[in-house]
């Protein structure tokens, strides 16, 4: 029988009426499907991909999330119109299962008991919707499926649909869009495989949709799949998949090699003292960022389909214990986005150079950071040695931001010197008056973007980023620079203490105009999070500074550390009406999102700054309340929440009217960053 919700729920972990985990703790079941909002799976592989939800189909990809989405996604949860519908299954009455590679759908209706296994191969383009019906009852069982799409070969179906061309062909259906201007070689196909002689098929073009009629005999099962592929290569390619897949069981084998392929990747076997975050750490932390952050770059809340240049690599420190491969394949790639001068693109898209070049402070720091991580970890110091080019400059004149395509030029460098010289380019743009870096655009914060005075959180990860560049310099036998790395941390120490301690806490900015942001002076953000958190990361070695770096994290711990709701605010209080225009943060409502809800990517940074003042208790509480768990292992803590138990949410909301209600899901790099800090300090056994 299908589960439900009255069933035994001493089956599940943390059920809540809505769904659990299993015993096992690598699936999460939902057995009613009317979650307080759309509860996601991703499913992908380096190059295509599928979002499923509680609610239906999102969409289907392949090549660019963003750039070709092969059905139209839908991210309404309220008037939820799925870029591909299914008649007959996957339409009422279903459970859910959602692992780590698959979706498994389950319902049941008057004897016919319906399953549909869903997934992605690791290495083939397709997406198999594999269909088993099992007649239970004694009479024979007509039935009826219809898989419908809704067809986009593009960004958007506003400006592709009129495009799209379809054709039945051997009973398979083929889409074209010959008009897209990077994906025009793109061939897309839908196919029903089956071995039974009684399921009929009906291909209809016109209408982009497949029909299905079927016969089950008494006490009988009727297996058969639906599968939605694309190739840039050849029309061959689909047909080498027909071919393979005509052989019914190879979709088993295939099945198995998927989730074989997961469970290698992301499942660890850590024994944490605390049950939630060892399931998070066990397998669903890695999973998110994996599949979603690194492959997919796509969520129910954004499809996004570009690589950030801070994100992605952020994202792959998570994996230099277990991945370290991709983590190298990363640093390498993100060296060769810079510019000579030193700065570096915000966001591309790979399969065309497109991406745009800003005034952000932050991005081309990550380069060092990540690459000093990985080689302190995995002690490769070849990476140091691998030749890159630069990309061509396209000057931005008194433009703030250029969208454009960046080809590489001849000139390269090594990895090491696009390091440094991304160390120099921000060392360049240090303020005569304060000695503090410009903040640029926005740092970190992207909504700090009418600033351009000072950053002092872009101060102190400089500082950090100094102190672990003299290791690599050291092995480059760069005494210059390693002079120069020493030389520049004791001067950002003074700059820091004459202009950025406010008494019992570190300001965050300073404006254009010298005005101070948070600081006990200002009415609105008196206090930021990240300002403490990374200077205890920054600082911590300094005896002289432990009375400030202790004072800064009781601040932290007494504005913004919100017990009640469990969240950590990126900032207090939030603007509403400031006197300095700080940027988009200010659109959005106090309490949301940057704007003083929770960012959890700030929050794991807490988490990290307590471990490392040795204050371990409330390290671990932070990471508590960062944990999705916590927020909905009750039917009252789900609906309050709203957003899925087992995967990070970027923020969380502070807003009165809506506290501790989850924002955006799956799409955030929150997931890399708690798992680098449960990995590096509680996988040992520490607490």
């Amino acid at each position: 029988m299908i589960s439900s919700s009255s069933d035994d729920t001493s089956k599940y972990i943390a059920f809540n009426s809505y769904g659990g985990f299993s015993l096992s703790k690598d699936e999460y079941h939902i057995l009613n499907p009317k979650t307080p909002l759309p509860w996601c799976n991703v499913m992908a592989n380096e190059s295509f991909g599928t979002i499923i939800s509680s609610y239906g189909t999102v969409y289907t990809y392949f090549k660019n999330s963003q750039g070709f989405k092969i059905t139209n996604w839908c991210n309404d949860w309220i008037t939820f119109e799925p870029g591909e519908k299914f008649t007959g299954i996957f339409e009422q009455n279903y459970n859910l299962v959602y692992g780590f590679g698959y979706t498994r759908v389950l319902e049941e209706d008057e004897n016919l008991i319906k399953t549909m296994d869903i997934f992605v191969p690791n290495d083939e383009n397709i997406k198999v919707q594999y269909i088993t019906l099992e007649n239970t009852s004694c009479d024979q069982k007509q039935v009826d499926i219809e898989y419908k799409l809704e067809p986009v070969l593009g960004v958007s179906q506003e400006t592709n649909m009129q495009h799209i061309l379809c054709k039945n062909e051997n009973e398979t259906l083929y889409f074209k869009n010959p008009y897209s201007i990077d994906f025009s070689n793109i061939l897309v196909f839908t196919k029903v495989f089956s071995q039974d002689e009684n399921i009929n098929i009906l291909y209809d073009k016109d209408n982009y949709n497949v029909k299905i009629k079927l016969k089950i005999e008494p006490n009988k099962k009727v297996k058969f799949a639906i599968v939605l592929g694309a190739t840039e290569n050849s029309k061959e390619e689909i047909l080498n998949i027909i071919e393979k897949y005509t052989n019914f069981s190879n979709f088993d084998i295939t099945y198995e090699n998927t989730k074989k392929y997961w469970r290698k990747k992301v499942i660890k076997n850590y024994k944490l003292k605390d049950e939630y975050l060892e399931i998070m750490a066990n397998g669903w932390l890695l999973y998110q960022t994996i599949v979603c952050r690194l492959f997919a770059r796509s969520g129910f809340y954004q499809s996004g389909g570009a690589i950030g240049y801070r994100d992605q690599l952020q994202d792959t420190m998570s994996l230099i214990s277990s991945w370290p491969e991709k983590t190298r394949e990363q640093i390498i790639l993100h060296s060769s986005k810079q510019f000579e001068k030193g700065d570096v693109l915000h966001w591309w898209h790979e399969h065309n150079n497109a991406g745009i070049r800003t005034y952000f402070s932050d991005d081309y720091l990550w380069l060092p950071y990540v690459l000093t991580e990985y080689v302190e970890r995995t002690k490769d110091q070849s990476i140091l040695y691998v030749m890159t080019k630069y990309l061509e400059d396209k000057p931005m004149g008194d433009r703030r931001e250029v969208y454009d395509i960046y080809n590489p030029i001849e000139i390269e460098a090594n990895v090491y010197e696009h390091a440094k010289k991304a160390i120099m380019y921000g060392l360049s743009r240090i303020n005569e008056k304060n000695g503090l870096l410009d903040i640029g655009d926005g740092d970190w914060n992207d909504g700090f973007s009418n600033i351009r005075g000072q950053s002092v959180w872009l101060t102190f990860f400089m500082m950090d980023i100094l102190k672990r560049f003299v290791s690599i310099a050291k092995i480059m036998k760069d005494d210059q620079m390693v002079k120069t790395c020493e030389k520049y941390r004791h001067i950002f120490k003074h700059s820091i203490i004459d202009n950025a301690w406010d008494g019992n806490h570190f300001v965050r900015a300073f404006f254009e105009n010298g005005d101070v942001l948070g600081s006990s002076k200002n009415k609105e953000c008196k206090i930021d999070l990240i300002s403490q958190a990374w200077a205890v990361i920054a600082m911590k070695e300094y005896p002289d500074l432990n009375d400030e770096l202790v004072e800064s994290l009781k601040s932290a711990e007494k504005y913004l550390v919100d017990k009640e709701n469990m969240i950590v605010k990126l900032l207090y209080p939030a603007f509403d009406k400031p006197e300095n225009n700080p940027g988009y943060i200010n659109a959005y409502v106090p309490g949301i999102r940057e704007n003083g809800g929770q960012y959890t990517h700030a929050a794991t940074w807490l988490a990290k700054a307590y471990f490392e003042m040795n204050e371990k208790e409330k390290a671990i509480e932070i990471l508590r309340y960062i944990c999705p768990i916590n927020h909905s292992d009750s039917k009252e803590k789900a609906d309050k929440y709203m957003v899925e138990p087992y995967v990070i949410a970027a923020d969380i909301y502070s807003n009165p009217e809506h506290p501790g209600r989850g924002g955006w899901t799956w799409y955030t790099g929150s997931s890399a960053w708690m798992f680098k800090v449960i990995e590096d300090y509680l996988t040992n056994n520490k607490y």
